[in-house]
């Protein structure tokens, strides 16, 4: 009877420990209504500029410009009103690069937004974008702090929950590229969010050694 109380209240303990954590989607999983614009901003896109460069006989090097992301309440008349306009690295609110045995890549973002008089503004730099949505109090808003920082890495399994005035992120991945990251392995990370936007904590909880390591 005794080893029966102590199993329920182990279970107990980690039922009440896991209650309060929620899955953190990726990105893309969010809609444009997942945030919470500032008042006087009606729309802000994400561009994002992408550069690639195949490896064949011939060298092959392709640019591409697309929109990242787009945060609106009411859908604008025009979405494409950022199209024409170029995308300069000086004003890069995120970056990334990747690479393979065929191809390899980089590319950056820039931001833009529309206010409610119809003028538009061209985000400078990642204070700028986290000013168009902070409080930061909704799970897309979350996940986009974490994004705009080109040095975390996430996935789908992700899980967040409050924590005082902010937010604590629980994250897992494996790297199996040598070239990557910090190298291969099987990491934990914990990171702490402040409604504020600013990422207080990068902390690893855990790193596993993984067997398949290589680099392409």
């Amino acid at each position: 009877m005794k080893q029966i109380k102590t199993m329920l209240v182990v279970i107990l303990l980690t039922f009440t420990a896991n209650a309060d954590w929620k899955p953190l989607k990726s990105l893309d999983h969010y809609g444009p209504k997942a945030f919470t614009l500032k008042k006087g901003v009606v729309y802000v896109e994400l561009r994002k500029q992408s550069k690639s460069t195949e490896l064949a006989e011939k060298v092959t090097v392709s640019k591409s410009n697309r929109v990242a992301l787009r945060i609106y309440q009411s859908t604008p008349q025009n979405k494409n009103v950022f199209s024409h306009i170029p995308l300069k690295e000086k004003y890069t609110l995120t970056k990334g690069e990747w690479g393979g045995l065929v191809a390899y890549g980089s590319w950056y973002c820039n931001g833009f937004m529309l206010d409610s008089v119809g003028k538009s503004w061209r985000l400078e730099n990642v204070q700028d974008l986290i000013d168009m949505i902070k409080p930061i109090d909704t799970p897309a808003e979350i996940r986009l702090i974490l994004w705009l920082d080109p040095d975390i890495y996430s996935s789908d399994g992700d899980k967040y929950r409050k924590n005082g005035n902010g937010y604590i992120v629980k994250s897992h991945y494996v790297i199996h590229d040598s070239s990557q990251g910090d190298g291969c392995g099987d990491y934990s990370y914990q990171y702490k969010i402040s409604r504020s936007g600013k990422i207080t904590q990068k902390k690893l909880l855990r790193k596993k050694s993984v067997d398949d390591c290589g680099s392409e």
